[in-house]
């Protein structure tokens, strides 16, 4: 299975150098986040090509393109366009998406929702590019039941989850995610890895920041679940834990777990 880099991560240095630390950890491909100083979805696309070229110079691939689609900007099906043009600039082969509710529209924008993702996935279709849609609390790809009316409604072929275990989880729910993967990954082309730490009072929601070895989500029963109902699609490493150590450190401990996770697991 190949192993990638989410360069929101790496914020702290240019595009370039977030590719040069996804190859120097031995990782398979960077996700393009739309945010400076790694790209402006709104520049040129000549030069939205130059990045994808850096990225690749560094020896690794254009996994994704991180899109604020759904979430930031206009909810139309002519941005939608705009930003496909943006991943087929960068040489992806899949956006990640939202799909954010409007507060005061009719069901919540949900239709506008699925007219946009609808934009995207027809736009995308051409250079067989996938859309996939990333889980977040108060979106309508959060509960299962969310999820699956969202990918009903948009009804495309070239339109998938992009799973990750939900933010702000109350702990009592950790040991359930395994489950919740079994359930969610058969429909995702796409896999985000991140850990939690543990709450503190006890009690409180998970916020980010745990490392994917030691974190409060069991990230290895999470990988044998998503194994075990079949996902073999891409894994990428999205945030990386806030120990105070450098981010190549944190990046290499990660990878390393999880290559260490598959190998027991057999993939």
């Amino acid at each position: 299975m190949e192993l990638h880099f989410c360069s929101i991560s790496a914020l702290d240095r240019p595009l370039a150098g977030a590719a040069a630390l996804t190859a120097s950890v031995g990782l398979d491909g960077l996700e393009v986040t739309a945010r400076p100083p790694h790209l402006d979805p709104d520049a040129p696309l000549d030069a939205i090509r130059v990045a994808g070229r850096a990225v690749r110079s560094a020896g690794v691939a254009v996994v994704a393109y991180g899109s604020y689609l759904g979430r930031e900007g206009p909810r139309t099906p002519e941005r939608a366009r705009r930003e496909v043009a943006v991943a087929c600039a960068l040489g992806a082969p899949r956006i990640r998406v939202w799909a954010e509710p409007e507060p005061g529209a009719e069901d919540e924008g949900f239709p506008g929702a699925v007219a946009m993702l609808r934009g995207a996935c027809d736009a995308a279709a051409a250079d067989g590019i996938d859309v996939v849609v990333e889980r977040h609390v108060g979106s309508f790809a959060d509960t299962p039941a969310r999820v699956e009316r969202l990918l009903a409604a948009v009804e495309r072929p070239n339109f998938a989850l992009n799973y990750q275990v939900l933010d702000f989880l109350p702990p009592a729910e950790a040991a359930r995610q395994p489950d919740d993967a079994r359930r969610l990954v058969p429909h995702a082309r796409y896999f985000h890895l991140k850990n939690y730490r543990t709450p503190e009072p006890p009690g409180a929601a998970l916020l980010p920041g745990g490392s994917l070895a030691a974190g409060a989500i069991d990230v290895r029963a999470l990988l044998a679940a998503a194994l075990g109902a079949g996902y073999r699609g891409p894994l990428t490493i999205e945030f990386l834990s806030f120990e105070p150590l450098p981010v190549e450190e944190r990046l290499r401990r990660d990878a390393a777990f999880v290559r260490a996770a598959l190998a027991e697991l057999g993939a």
